[in-house]
């Protein structure tokens, strides 16, 4: 018997056949270009069983393909087993995406379907054009898995809340009023917003429609004179509705959206962007106003958005304090656990922590699925260990452990890889090495206009001495009690013209993988700031916010510099001294000991 997912590959290509489609394109994201999907919009995980936060699906008669990068080759080759789906890597040397593959194995004329409310639109117009040597074409068709994904989840009823002034820093009146200076300099009437996470910060609302992202289901539409808030009716109270109308904010029902776009002044002038807009609404946009009227344009609020405020800052800092709070608890109780023998699985640790962190003050939740590996599944950056309880912690090896909370003050991500009894010569090597990727970004000095790429060499320099890397970028962004990967900032090998600026929060994170054998990866979250200014100018820096102890034991002091140690010495005091007095007694002179300094070169 076939399993589900072959059986779904071959419906959607009896479908396909009645459609006189030559391929279909399966998006692995939503009408919000979000990362993280509410069940509705989780059609690539649906038709091939693949788990990750990337990837796209093309299934044509004869193949079926799953397009993901460096993070994901190990688990995709896992999960796909058994499904007929091939493995397409990209960002490695001579990678072919899915279009280009698309025009190389497809015939003249090909028709080629889209669910166009899914894909971006500039990601369709780049579809069209490298199929446009074969003259291929793009059929954008709306919710095509519904005919046969016959109990696909409708979306989500959680209700709206709002964020107080005394955590966001800045009311949406004030960042509505600074969103329609930048309308106006644009020489625009309107800006459409599709981003989840853009909607929640500018009108200061959160809810849960997505799992660990604290956001609603929305678009927004700001003109001079108005800013509308599309959302489900039913999801606001009558207080949360009065409150925002105070702000300056109406209501409309999410459904409408199309309508409202269809009557608006045929000079209006609408700033959106196509990099995240679906190719469905910014085709609705051009037809109904013209080209010429739809300015294509990243939205500002990514950028305004990522530069935290004063307030938030502070209470980023209040965050990690909490944070660091229960992750010492939580390595406490684990070595604990380990020294008395038990053998508790990926998923009771992975639990336990989440549990901790509960109970903090302010706490909302975790912030993303957390990455619970020990020894070889700790090879895969983006490991999960699904429904299954995973394996048995064992005294020896490394387990890793990537996680972070959702606070009201901020968001957080850490990531430990923790010595759990004996170790090889390598994995302590490996240890060593990438902690010295970590160390060297995190004592960064730069100058304005600086890219996050300039700043990937720091953290990459010490591992390609000793011959190492890893394909996963060194750094995203984060945001403040939102989307824990926030843009448009980050710190990777591939190219972005965007400045690393004062007032981001950026995670530090390189690591080492070895298939079959173990993963090390170190990860702390720096605020860029200035650091000081002289007759040459400002110069940047970073802050570390994370507050949680680098387990020294499997450290190689010979392969650490003189500074090296010293950072190291300073780090893990600095984090003894602020957290111990929220420890129990026991509890404080193990960190006393877990942060005893190690020998200086």
């Amino acid at each position: 018997m076939p399993t589900p997912i072959v059986s779904r590959i071959q419906a959607l290509r009896s479908h396909m056949q009645k459609k006189n489609w030559d391929a279909v394109i399966v998006s692995g994201t939503d009408p919000h270009n979000s990362e993280y999907l509410p069940a509705r919009w989780q059609q690539r995980k649906w038709i091939s069983g693949f788990t990750g936060s990337y990837g796209t699906v093309v299934i044509t008669q004869t193949h079926a393909g799953l397009w993901t990068d460096t993070r994901y080759f190990i688990q995709a080759r896992i999960e796909l087993e058994g499904t007929g789906i091939e493995l397409h890597p990209l960002r490695v040397p001579d990678a072919v995406d899915y279009p280009q593959w698309l025009r190389s194995h497809l015939s003249k004329d090909a028709v080629v379907a889209i669910e166009g409310g899914c894909m971006s639109y500039r990601e369709t117009e780049a579809l069209k054009k490298a199929l446009a040597p074969i003259q291929g074409r793009v059929e954008a068709s709306e919710d095509f898995l519904n005919t046969i994904w016959k109990d696909r989840p409708d979306l989500p009823m959680n209700p709206v809340y709002l964020l107080s002034e005394k955590y966001s820093g800045r009311s949406a009146k004030e960042k509505i009023a600074w969103l329609r200076e930048t309308i106006h300099q644009t020489n625009c009437s309107h800006i459409l917003l599709n981003g989840l996470d853009q909607i929640a910060w500018l009108f200061n609302i959160r809810s849960h429609d997505v799992p660990f992202n604290p956001v609603a289901i929305s678009y927004a539409l700001v003109s001079m004179d108005e800013a509308v808030f599309f959302i489900t009716p039913g999801k606001t109270t009558e207080r949360v509705v009065k409150q925002l109308q105070e702000q300056g904010v109406v209501l409309a029902p999410y459904a409408s959206l199309p309508h409202v776009l269809q009557n608006l002044v045929r000079d209006s002038i609408v700033m959106t962007d196509g990099n995240t807009l679906s190719y469905t609404t910014f085709t609705q946009l051009t037809q109904h106003l013209g080209p010429d009227n739809v300015q294509d344009i990243p939205s500002p609020v990514i950028l305004e958005k990522a530069i935290k405020n004063a307030v938030e800052i502070d209470g980023f800092k209040k965050a990690f304090l909490q944070d660091g709070i229960a992750m010492e608890r939580f390595l406490y109780w684990l070595e604990k656990e380990i020294e008395a023998g038990n053998t508790p699985t990926e998923q009771e640790v992975s639990k336990k922590l989440s549990g901790i962190r509960a109970l903090a003050e302010e706490a909302m939740g975790d912030s993303f699925q957390y990455i619970s590996a020990y020894g070889p599944n700790a090879a895969l950056p983006h490991y999960s260990h699904g429904a299954e309880s995973g394996s048995k912690l064992e005294k020896k090896g490394l387990y890793l452990i990537d996680s972070g909370g959702q606070y009201l003050t901020g968001t957080t991500d850490i990531t430990r890889t923790i010595p759990l009894g004996s170790l090889t010569h390598q994995e302590k090597e490996d240890y060593t090495v990438a902690l010295k990727g970590m160390i060297s970004l995190s004592t960064a000095v730069f100058l304005p206009g600086t890219k996050g790429t300039h700043l990937d060499m720091l953290a990459r320099e010490p591992l390609w001495k000793f011959f190492r890397n890893y394909g996963h970028g060194t750094g995203h962004g984060i945001g403040h009690f939102l989307c824990v990967h926030e843009g448009p900032q980050d710190i990777r090998m591939t190219w972005r013209d965007q400045d690393i600026v004062p007032g981001m929060v950026t995670s530090n994170e390189p690591g080492i993988y070895r298939e079959a054998s173990h993963g090390v990866r170190h990860e702390n979250i720096l605020l860029c700031k200035t650091i000081k200014e002289n007759e040459f100018g400002q110069w940047l820096g970073f802050e570390t916010l994370t507050l949680c102890h680098i387990d020294t034991s499997a450290v190689l002091t010979e392969l650490l510099e003189r500074w090296e140690a010293e950072w190291l010495n300073t780090y893990n005091n600095r984090v003894f001294n602020t957290l111990s007095p929220f420890l129990t007694y026991d509890e404080s002179v193990w960190l006393k000991q877990k942060t005893a300094p190690v020998s200086v070169p």
